[in-house]
């Protein structure tokens, strides 16, 4: 059999296995196929990565404080706006709030404890006020950190998802990016103490839009498994000392087809792909790194987001590193000067 009808061969059998694999794994087995192929390469199995697993969701809980005012002179907190929110607390609802509705509770309290306490009370209603406020002014950063933590969305979405995003498919980019955006600006919110602002920005609607697309999820299994793909693939490549593909610097059938392969496969499709990948992470991590800066789980999510995608990155130079050295020495003009 010629290497022509070898690769015949080949197309008609990636087109057989391309159609069992999902989008992203399909284009990748597809190049991958061509390439071996062509090269006569040894199997290379695809073995996903470890990543590092996520903090138990218990170990990351600060315990708060249950404090109540049930205390407080009835007709003030009336006349204040607190008896609504202390009713609220003492509901039955009031009692199990999730992570997130804890929050919002309790950023709602503050703008109205902080206009309470500017407010002219007699002693000791007064210092009363003043105490709890300054308790709940003491609580809030863990109660957000609680919320970024523990919530089960969000721990959802640092998980990998099971499939890959799709070639030029963004569904759902923009919908996690505004919401990671939304949690950002609460932070800063939180920071400046802007109760007012803070209290008007319920993190529920970003939870929405975070549980019902799963990009972030498969944006970090895309990283992880273009990565692993790459550190099965480039050793396999790498044997092959470039300058044996061409003798006396001549020009061959199997070099003509390993040309199409490299343009029309891996730059069409790979490279285009992992460029889009490249985009998405690069837009997505600043907004992750602000908000859990200085939280247990930033070592995680870095691993997830940063470092495979600065890993990835290195691999694939390494694999165009090989393609250029062929350029270097076989008259092809697979790379540009």
């Amino acid at each position: 059999m010629n290497i022509t009808q070898g690769l015949l061969l080949s197309v008609a059998t990636t087109l057989l296995l391309g159609c069992s694999k999902p989008a992203g794994k399909a284009e990748l087995a597809d190049y991958q196929q061509r390439l071996t192929r062509v090269l006569a390469l040894d199997k290379a199995d695809i073995s996903l990565l470890p990543t590092t697993p996520l903090p138990a969701k218990n170990s990351l809980l600060v315990p708060q404080p249950d404090l109540r005012m049930d205390l407080l002179d009835a007709f003030a907190t009336r006349q204040c706006g607190l008896d609504q929110l202390i009713a609220e607390r003492n509901s039955s609802m009031g009692r199990v709030f999730s992570v997130s509705k804890r929050l919002n509770y309790e950023l709602r309290l503050l703008a109205v404890l902080a206009d309470c306490d500017q407010q002219d009370w007699p002693e000791p209603l007064k210092q009363q006020i003043t105490e709890v406020y300054q308790q709940k002014l003491a609580q809030i950063n863990s109660v957000f950190l609680n919320m970024l933590q523990t919530d089960d969305t969000l721990r959802k979405r640092w998980h990998n998802s099971d499939s890959m995003l799709a070639p030029n498919d963004s569904s759902g980019f923009n919908e996690s990016l505004a919401a990671l955006q939304l949690l950002v600006e609460l932070k800063h919110a939180i920071d400046a103490k802007d109760w007012q602002r803070a209290s008007q920005m319920d993190p529920e609607r970003a939870l929405e839009s975070l549980y019902r697309y799963d990009f972030l999820s498969k944006l970090q299994y895309s990283l992880r498994y273009t990565r692993s793909w790459f550190v099965a693939i480039n050793p396999k490549l790498q044997q092959i000392a470039p300058s044996t593909l061409c003798t006396n610097n001549r020009n061959t059938e199997q070099l003509s087809i390993l040309t199409t392969v490299f343009r029309k496969f891996f730059i069409g499709d790979i490279q285009a792909y992992l460029a889009q990948l490249s985009r998405f992470q690069q837009q997505s991590w600043p907004l992750l790194d602000e908000l859990y800066r200085d939280t247990a789980l930033h070592p995680v999510l870095a691993q997830r987001y940063l470092e495979q995608a600065e890993q990835l990155q290195r691999l694939l130079l390494a694999h165009v590193g090989w393609y250029q050295e062929l350029n270097k020495v076989c008259p092809v003009g697979l790379t540009s000067s």
